[in-house]
């Protein structure tokens, strides 16, 4: 992790414990190194931020919906994080090679299955997209579950899971509808972690 990144997202940590009490759960699990992908819930523009400055032990790429990327202030906040914009009704074959050649190097890859953001307490179904990029990449999963109302002063309470091997996919071949299913089950994960967790947050 280079300096400047650190720099960042220690100015993140702060900004977040200014506005919101942060509770971070699980921060042993996620392996120094290997290749791994997060994978969380998304109901807020705040979640690939919060993702980064809920991990210290690696560096993050999130993927975010290309959308973010016109909002300046943000904007501006991604592009030093390198987060990668997706289209998420098109997704380029040179988005997916940036995506995978991202997680071969070495850096931890952040997604939100749902590829959208959810009403505050249900989830939408998971995409096939973070099964693809694991099973190409021969990376493991690690959920993480974003719980907050995200009003101003009130609770963020971020519960990171334990790690899922996906190398059983690495010996066999993967049909393409096959994706979403795997994608779900992953997601099922960090819904469960949420539900288990969101009491006394969400109403």
């Amino acid at each position: 992790m280079d300096k400047a990144y650190a720099v960042i997202r220690k100015i993140l940590s702060i900004f977040f414990s200014i506005i919101y009490r942060i509770e971070i759960l699980g921060s042993e699990k996620l392996p120094n190194e290997g290749k791994q992908i997060i994978i969380a819930n998304h109901k807020h523009n705040f979640d690939p931020l919060l993702m980064i400055m809920a991990v210290k032990n690696r560096r993050i790429i999130p993927v975010a919906k290309q959308e973010l990327f016109k909002i300046p202030i943000i904007k501006t906040i991604l592009v030093k994080f390198e987060v990668i914009p997706i289209d998420r009704k098109n997704p380029g074959l040179s988005t997916v090679k940036n995506i995978l050649k991202q997680i071969k190097t070495g850096r931890v890859l952040g997604i939100f299955p749902e590829g959208t953001r959810s009403e505050m307490d249900s989830f939408l179904p998971a995409k096939p997209g973070v099964a693809l990029f694991a099973i190409k990449s021969k990376a493991d999963i690690v959920p993480m579950s974003i719980i907050s109302s995200y009003k101003p002063f009130s609770k963020v309470k971020i519960v990171i899971g334990d790690v899922i091997d996906m190398s059983e996919y690495n010996t066999r071949k993967v049909d393409k509808a096959e994706y979403e299913k795997i994608a779900q089950s992953l997601l099922n994960v960090v819904e469960k972690n949420y539900n288990d967790n969101k009491e006394g947050i969400i109403k």
